[in-house]
């Protein structure tokens, strides 16, 4: 079993571009508590957290205290997730997706870090 993959909780807009730009992996998910489709989307994003180990970061990035990483990023709609690869944005996921779909999104970037 692989180790867990590292989850981060922002506390504010500080400490976004220091973990997106770590060279490695990020899928920020931007979300509300509130939010049914959020509440789904963690957990899928749980579940990955499991299978992946320490190959990538998950930020969950509340843009009910994060607005100004909402208004920066042009999310409109939740969930949204977007993908980093080296700091850099390379896929942009809108609505829920399922864990097999994200998958495939994931294994795909691993390829290119």
């Amino acid at each position: 079993m692989k180790s867990a993959m590292t989850t981060e909780t922002l506390e504010n807009e500080n400490g976004f571009d220091p973990l997106i730009a770590n060279g490695g992996l990020c899928l920020a998910c931007f979300n509300t508590p509130w939010s049914a489709p959020c509440r789904l989307q963690m957990s899928i994003l749980e579940a990955l957290v499991l299978y992946y180990g320490n190959q990538v970061t998950l930020l969950n990035v509340n843009i009910d205290y994060l607005e100004r990483l909402r208004s920066r990023f042009g999310v409109h709609k939740i969930p949204t997730m977007i993908v980093f690869n080296q700091g850099v944005e390379c896929q942009r996921l809108v609505g829920l997706y399922p864990e097999t779909e994200l998958r495939k999104i994931i294994d795909t970037q691993l390829l290119s870090v």
